[in-house]
């Protein structure tokens, strides 16, 4: 359906609506046939490989070489310890995939840049572990809106870091980045009201870290990332800690709106790192 899009705008828009229909309808069918929360938990990183094969139009061979093809197999790779660790029933195992995803990423990444790189490779598996984090973490106080709260914190920031990418000559991370939000956009509406939803290993190892993969790629490769608007995108996985003492504030009880307020909250960072891409950049940005 893209290929047949006469312009990149065009082909911009059908990526999203494929992968919202998508995702919506994945999620409507899991939530028809009562799945447990394992399968929940599968949405994300589903979601995250169709949308890699729908921005770049493959599935890259095994072994990858470069990489680009490598973030297919870091998702691929991360949702299966996601699923190893849930089966095992082992929290902290779990822990610790999630912990070290992002340095091992960003050392499969940047292998072609090592040992020369060895600090911008340093940087960026710092980055992603405290990205990884602030995920992690994404519930705040909230533990029954935890699954929906971590989805909407990725998906924003999904949406953040789109203008990054396209700065840092990444057209295709762009359009990933934006096919992304929008399926995990679908995925929380569809399960605004499932107790059974989850974001946990399979969705942080799976989606999470294939999108922390994704911004790896871009600042160590392409090395045209604008690192202040990332590092003001950044502040975004702070919102988790700061979040319930505002909701509190403003008697937020309704879970519709206390999600809608999170994305508030989330979109303040966003929408300040998009200001910074414009401030900085002006009519050389690239659209």
């Amino acid at each position: 359906m893209i290929g047949m899009a006469r312009s990149p705008q065009e082909a911009l828009i059908l990526g999203m609506v494929a992968a919202g229909l998508l995702a919506l309808v994945a999620a409507g069918l899991l939530r028809w046939f009562r799945a447990g929360r394992v399968w929940t938990d599968l949405l994300v990183p589903a979601a995250f490989l169709v949308v890699y094969w729908l921005a770049y139009n493959k599935v890259p061979a095994f072994p990858p070489a470069g990489a680009v093809n490598k973030i297919f197999y870091v998702a691929l790779i991360g949702t299966a310890l996601g699923v190893l660790a849930e089966a095992a029933g082992r929290g902290g195992l779990g822990r610790a995939f999630v912990l070290a995803q992002p340095v091992a990423s960003a050392a499969y990444i940047g292998t072609a840049r090592l040992p020369d790189a060895l600090l911008d490779v340093a940087v960026a598996a710092l980055w992603g572990l405290l990205v990884m984090y602030g995920l992690s973490r994404g519930a705040g106080n909230a533990e029954d809106e935890s699954g929906t709260r971590r989805s909407a914190l990725l998906g924003t920031a999904c949406v953040g870091f789109a203008p990054i990418a396209l700065l840092g000559a990444s057209s295709t991370s762009f359009q990933l980045s934006l096919f992304f939000a929008a399926a995990i956009a679908a995925i929380v509406a569809a399960n605004i009201s499932n107790p059974n939803f989850g974001f946990r290993s399979v969705s942080l190892l799976g989606g999470a870290g294939g999108m922390i993969a994704v911004a790896q790629t871009v600042t160590l490769i392409t090395r045209k990332t604008d690192m202040l608007a990332l590092a003001v995108l950044t502040l975004v996985f702070v919102t988790p800690f700061v979040v319930d003492p505002v909701l509190r504030r403003v008697r937020a009880t309704n879970k519709v709106v206390r999600i809608a307020a999170f994305v508030g909250m989330c979109l303040l960072p966003v929408g300040a790192s998009l200001a910074t891409v414009i401030a900085r950049y002006g009519s050389s940005f690239p659209v």
